[in-house]
């Protein structure tokens, strides 16, 4: 077994899916069947599960995927100690983690910023949802999340404020003043958002009628905009958003929550020389 052989066989467990992950390593399906095979007999033990319609991974599996996944980590921290000690310059990876909205109106700039100052240091970006996002980071399958401040995040991991979005209540652009709080509301699945949202509303005491529950403020800020109900979002997205003119930003008497977005990268990361250089240039930015 190699390296390559070992970051193969991660991504196989990480998606569970043979087409998928052959085609992400530029291989044959057959071709990434024997290299599968050539480690089960190499262990002596099934690595995988796999019928017509699934992929499940085996308990000898699980315990070899810590083994692969900690020795691809010492590999690249050897590796990029090795390179530094050789050159000034800092090289490596910094993998990110961040909502589409972040990713969207957050991380540009900053990443285009970092890459200038860092040429040798890849950047990787993954989008998708918050609690995805801190499973992945406690995992250390991440290294810095862009995410929503909260209290148990903060006793976790070292974070950095890098934006405050005030929340605002919008309603499709032809409803009347006089319907706002009667027009049914979108909501947010889950998350920290969703928590947010309900906490204000109980402390105002409105009893809201509740039309859906939706995945992603660009998803909910469209339903808005084609009139199907309101909805309560961070004034970033709907400023950054095409759709902006097509609601109404409530006048309220309320004041509104502020949203409080930080990055978070667990302390154990800084000893990568990638991600601690990342790390002093967002605290050096913000």
């Amino acid at each position: 077994m190699n390296i390559e052989n070992l970051t193969i066989f991660c991504s196989l467990v990480e998606q569970l899916h043979f087409r998928k992950t052959s085609e992400r390593h530029h291989m044959t399906v057959s071709a990434l069947t024997r290299m599968i095979q050539r480690m089960e007999m190499e262990l002596s033990t099934q690595l995988f599960l796999r019928d017509n319609r699934s992929v499940s991974v085996t308990k000898a599996g699980k315990i070899f995927y810590g083994f692969a996944k900690q020795t691809l980590r010492n590999y690249s921290s050897t590796k990029q100690t090795i390179i530094n000690q050789q050159t000034d310059e800092v090289h490596g990876s910094i993998r990110l983690y961040a909502t589409v909205t972040a990713a969207t109106h957050i991380l540009p700039p900053i990443i285009k910023d970092f890459r200038e100052r860092f040429p040798f240091i890849m950047t990787f970006l993954e989008t998708g949802e918050l609690k995805q996002g801190y499973e992945r980071l406690t995992a250390r399958e991440t290294d810095v999340l862009v995410g929503v401040i909260n209290s148990k995040i903060i006793r976790e991991c070292e974070y950095i404020k890098v934006l405050e979005s005030p929340l605002v209540w919008i309603v499709p652009k032809d409803i009347e003043e006089k319907d706002w709080y009667s027009t049914p509301m979108i909501l947010p699945e889950s998350g920290d958002i969703a928590a947010i949202i309900n906490t204000h509303l109980k402390s105002q005491s409105l009893q809201m009628t509740i039309h859906s529950y939706a995945k992603g403020h660009e998803a909910i800020l469209a339903m808005v905009a084609a009139g199907i109900g309101s909805a309560i979002l961070p004034q970033i997205v709907v400023d950054n958003s095409y759709l902006k003119n097509s609601v109404t930003i409530m006048e309220q008497n309320m004041k509104m929550p502020h949203l409080e977005i930080g990055m978070f990268l667990t302390k154990r990361s800084l000893a990568s020389p990638s991600n601690k250089a990342f790390w002093d240039f967002i605290e050096q930015r913000f």
